[in-house]
C-alpha cells in the first residue's frame, strides 16, 4: 500500500496492487467495511479443491490483501461500514477474534 491516509476506511484506496487487477479490487472494495471481507479474503488467497493450476496473485496483491485484513482487525470500529446495523458489527468482531485465536494457535501461543 502506499502511503497513509487521514482515515483507515480510505485504506483501500491506497492499494496501488490491487487497483491493476480491476475484477479483484472490485469485489475486495464492495465488501470492504462489511463482515463479508474476510471470507473473501479467504477465497481468493487459499486454493480450492479443483482449481489448483491457477497461477495465484503477484506478490504485490497478496501483501496488499493481507495489509487491508490486518488494518481491519487493528482498527475495526473505523474500518466497518456506517450502515452496518449493531449485530454485523458484532459479527465482525467476532469473526477477528475468531482469526486471532486461530493465528495464536497455530503460533503455538495459546492465550
Amino acid at each position: 500500500m502506499a502511503a497513509e491516509s487521514n482515515s483507515k476506511r480510505d485504506a483501500i484506496e491506497l492499494c496501488v496492487a490491487l487497483k491493476k487487477m480491476p475484477h479483484v479490487f472490485s469485489k475486495i472494495k464492495n465488501v470492504w467495511g462489511y463482515p463479508e471481507f474476510f471470507d473473501t479474503v479467504d477465497q481468493m488467497l487459499f486454493m480450492e479443491p479443483g482449481r489448483e493450476g491457477r497461477a495465484g496473485f503477484p506478490e504485490g496483491v497478496y501483501k496488499e490483501l493481507d495489509a487491508l485484513e490486518r488494518v481491519y482487525m487493528k482498527f475495526p470500529d473505523e474500518i466497518m461500514s456506517p450502515y452496518l446495523s449493531a449485530l454485523e458489527r458484532e459479527r465482525v468482531k467476532k469473526i477477528i477474534l475468531e482469526i486471532n485465536t486461530r493465528l495464536n494457535f497455530s503460533t503455538g501461543d495459546r492465550r
